[in-house]
């Protein structure tokens, strides 16, 4: 509980402080910076990667992980916004350089943000940055449309894609031959100098399933969480195992399959 009041006036800290910031991309204009969204439950190393491309992409100054507050369609999440953002910390502060800029913004935590509120409320109080907002090509296949995203204000994804900037990542299986046909305010997330882009495969499935094997065969220690490792940064890996995150799930599979349940 005293970490978590203590993670809780950081994020306060945190929002005052980017609150605050003042932008700056090349040449005193606007700091160009990428949304990248997401549950982060939990953060993995594939996610801190990511964003480090993105940022090495020159497409944008500035790269904000945005972890989703409280979500009522997700009722079997039981880790909090409040740790959720924290482990987004604890990766970027442990992973990258303290100038290379990745930082999490906290605005999400204390509320369910549709992504356009999100945005909107980034923009208004944060004028001195041009915002967009990154996803995958996966997003952009038959059956899925941007423009019935909805909002506080109802359906609002027309004017989300075309108030917003959106950075698009290829997906493996999930091409699109014509970007421009979703608007003018799409772009691919390319890389300058023939670079490839690295990534991992790393998501936050996987490494839930991990510590669920581990909780389920060691109640007590979880095995000090040995399959998350080269998987999440130290401190996220220390994080989980003292708060003793996803034990729930091996609770739950024990008790479906009737050998018991974990202590």
């Amino acid at each position: 509980q005293a970490i978590l009041a203590q993670s809780s006036r950081q994020q306060n800290s945190n929002l005052a402080r980017m609150s605050g910031y003042k932008g700056g991309g090349a040449g005193g204009g606007k700091s160009k910076v990428a949304v990248y969204g997401g549950a982060f439950n939990p953060p993995t190393n594939a996610h801190i990667q990511l964003a480090t491309e993105i940022v090495h992409s020159g497409c944008v100054d500035e790269v904000w992980l945005c972890p989703c507050g409280p979500r009522p369609d997700k009722p079997k999440m039981k880790t909090t916004p409040e740790q959720r953002y924290t482990m987004c910390e604890l990766a970027v502060n442990t992973m990258v350089s303290p100038t290379f800029p990745v930082k999490v913004t906290p605005h999400e935590v204390k509320e369910t943000m549709a992504t356009y509120d999100s945005l909107s409320w980034l923009k208004a109080n944060h004028p001195d940055c041009e915002f967009s907002f990154v996803i995958g090509s996966d997003w952009l296949q038959p059956g899925t449309d941007l423009r019935t995203w909805e909002s506080k204000e109802g359906v609002t994804g027309e004017k989300m894609i075309n108030e917003f900037d959106f950075l698009v990542l290829k997906r493996p299986g999930y091409e699109v031959e014509d970007l421009s046909v979703f608007g003018p305010r799409f772009s691919w997330m390319e890389l300058p100098h023939g670079f490839a882009l690295v990534e991992s495969s790393a998501s936050s499935t996987e490494v839930r399933k991990r510590a669920a094997y581990n909780w389920s065969h060691d109640p007590d220690h979880a095995d000090s969480l040995s399959a998350l490792d080269g998987l999440v940064a130290p401190g996220v890996h220390a994080f989980i195992l003292r708060h003793k995150l996803y034990k729930h799930l091996a609770e739950a599979s024990l008790v479906r399959s009737g050998t018991g349940k974990a202590s």
